[in-house]
Parts: structure tokens; sequence; C-alpha cells
């Protein structure tokens, strides 16, 4: 890189930091990385630095509810409001406690957990020396008197020229007693990428239908036009290798997303199919158990637990590229 051409670096690799202001959005913190390539990133600090926006090639990525961006302020952990904050977004962390459907038999285990309406603690933007990368981190606390005391320590990579983000979780018990530990991360794909004409990346050896629904049709890679009252279809599948993704030569786009979970949390991948007017999104989802209740999980082995004072590790690479031929 010459720099004797550029006054500032952010002619080449651009971080900004802001708030939004008014409605339900108000106060929340966002970042925003422009890699200097094709890839543009919106983060959000306030939601468990998840991964809201993303724009490839000036292509939208995510699907975004109607809701849009919802302050934590406005959470609410009764039955099924937790869609009322769901901003969907490319990528939206869900656990810690519990993912899948709000728990009969607990209503202190809400649908998908509180992480994801958590604000990130100590939070830090690092730009490189020379400019060129960004580390982005933060600290979520998942804790309670009398209960699982939890943190999600979050790092997020980009890098000059480079069409992919990293990110890095760590989540320690900071407890004395063994607790259960559920994680999903609800990556949700929307128009333009997803469309008739993608084509879904899933190597399963092993695919269970979820619901009789979504047994009824298990050409779970099919991707239709819009479809008035369609009713999602949910499968859970067993993969020969940690990578999904999608393809859409319309846009000739490629999306893999690459995942690594030392400790075995992450042993299974969700696929959402809900192909609805207006509701067109399709979740590709890493995660550790069934989406039930937590005895369900336990009873069908798949509930994982975190010892007291321990650590585990999930890591993320998001590649952006052609689509594959």
């Amino acid at each position: 890189m010459d720099f004797r051409y550029v006054g500032n670096t952010s002619q080449l690799f651009d971080v900004r930091r802001y708030t939004f202001v008014g409605g339900k959005s108000d106060g929340t913190q966002a970042i925003d990385v422009w890699n200097g390539a094709d890839l543009h990133v919106t983060l959000l600090p306030d939601r468990s630095l998840d991964i809201y926006s993303v724009r490839y090639k000036n292509h939208n990525m995510a699907f975004h509810t109607p809701s849009g961006v919802v302050a934590p302020a406005f959470y609410s952990d009764y039955l099924s409001d937790w869609l009322r904050s769901f901003a969907g977004g490319f990528m939206v962390t869900c656990g810690l406690q519990k993912i899948g459907d709000g728990d009969p038999d607990d209503p202190s285990l809400p649908v998908h957990g509180r992480i994801s309406n958590t604000p990130a603690e100590n939070l830090s933007v690092d730009l490189s020396d020379d400019g060129l990368s960004v580390t982005i981190s933060g600290l979520m606390r998942e804790a309670v008197l009398f209960g699982a005391k939890l943190t999600l320590k979050r790092s997020i990579r980009l890098h000059y020229g480079e069409n992919a983000i990293y990110f890095n979780d760590t989540v320690t018990n900071q407890g004395f007693e063994r607790q259960p530990l559920s994680m999903l991360y609800h990556f949700n794909m929307g128009y333009p990428l997803l469309s008739e004409s993608a084509k879904v990346y899933i190597p399963a050896v092993k695919t269970v239908p979820r619901t009789a629904h979504a047994a009824s049709d298990m050409n779970w890679g099919a991707i239709p036009s819009p479809i008035s009252g369609f009713e999602e279809m949910v499968y859970y599948h067993f993969l020969s290798e940690n990578k999904i993704g999608i393809d859409n030569d319309a846009i000739d786009t490629s999306v893999r997303i690459e995942f690594d979970s030392p400790e075995g949390i992450l042993d299974r991948a969700i696929q959402w199919r809900m192909f609805g007017c207006g509701d067109y999104v399709m979740g590709l989802e890493p995660a550790s158990c069934t989406l039930e209740s937590r005895a369900d999980a336990i009873a069908n082995g798949s509930q994982k637990y975190i010892d007291g004072r321990s650590s585990i590790h999930n890591n993320f690479k998001i590649s952006f590229g052609p689509a594959a031929k």
C-alpha cells in the first residue's frame, strides 16, 4: 500500500460510530465498517454486538423485520414478545440459557433467551496502526443473584480488501455451579440474496424435520417465490463439515458461514424456511440443541452444559464472493 496517495486512511478503510435517533431505536449505538472493497457491515453494540446489516457489492444480504432496530429498553420476555424486538438482521445471537420456544415449564426461560437484548460492556473499537483493519469487542452479561452467572465476550474483525467477517465468542461461567448452556446463531438471509434463483449450501449427512408439517416437505433445498400464507418449516441438519451458506447467480454472490466449536457446543445447523409475502427469509443457524423445552432437550440428549469457573469458545468466518458454479 502506497500511503502517499491518501490524506487519511478512511479513504481506504472506514469505521464510524453513531447513535440512532427517534422511534424505538432511539439511543441505540451502531458501528459501521467499510472494508475498502465490496463489504459494508453494521454492528449493534447495544444488541449483543450482533450484525444488523451486511451489504456486498451494494446488494443487501440480510432480512430486516417490520420492527426495525429496537432499543433493548423496549424488550419484553413475556410469551412471544421477543418477536416485537427482533429486528432480523444478518446475525442475531440466541441464548444463553434458552433457544427456541419459550419454556412452558419455566417462565424464566423466554423465547430465544435474553442475550440478543443485552448491551455490551467494555466496548472497544481498536483500529490497527496502519488503519487498515479493526477489532471490535465487548462483554455481555447474563447473570442474576441466586442463578446463572454467564458472560459472553465477543471479538469481531474486518480487514482492508478482504470480503470476510471474523468473530470469536467466549462464554464463561463466572459462578461455581454447572449450568445449562443453549446457543443459536440466527443468520437471516434476505432479498436479493434470497430469491427463487438462490441455492442453499448445507452438507447434511442427516436431516430431521422439527414438525409433521416440515416432514411433509423434505425438499428443504427448494427456495420458491413468496407465497401468501406460507407456514414456516424448520429442519435440524447434522453436517459433514461445519460450513453452510447460500449462492445466487442473479447477483453473482456466494455466502459461506464456517464455524468451529472446540468444546462441541454447536453440533447441528438449524434451517428456518419462511417464504411468506413480506416475511421472506431463510435462517441458517448453527445451534446447540433442540428448540422445544429444556426438559425436552435433556430428554433427547441435546442439552449442553458449562462447568463452574470454565469457558467455551465458538469461532466464525463469514466470507462473501462470486456465486459458486
